[in-house]
């Protein structure tokens, strides 16, 4: 089954390449800052937060496996953060701006 996993952080004394790294990392492993609407635009996900669509057996299970990745993605850069992923089912989105 699909899932969608948003994934957001902070990194801690952090520079704004750490972040840049942090980004490239995360998408490396699918999880993205930018993404693509149903019509071809692009949203642009708000600071420090990354989705991603995965498939698994559960949400339970894409989330332990998409929390492991981030994990190890910003620890092998050296980076420390606190790491927060929330992975949902039967999942629509929607984006707007003020």
């Amino acid at each position: 089954m699909s899932y969608l996993a948003i994934c957001t952080f902070d990194l801690s004394n952090a520079t704004h390449q750490d972040y840049q790294t942090a980004y490239s990392a995360l998408e490396a492993i699918g999880l993205k800052k930018v993404i693509l609407t149903s019509d071809g635009g692009q949203v642009v996900m708000p600071t420090t937060t990354t989705t991603g669509e995965f498939n698994g057996a559960s949400a339970v299970a894409v989330r332990d496996y998409v929390r492991e990745q981030v994990r190890q993605a910003l620890a092998s850069r050296r980076l420390s953060a606190e790491i927060f992923v929330a992975v949902g089912g039967d999942w629509a989105w929607g984006a707007a701006r003020t």
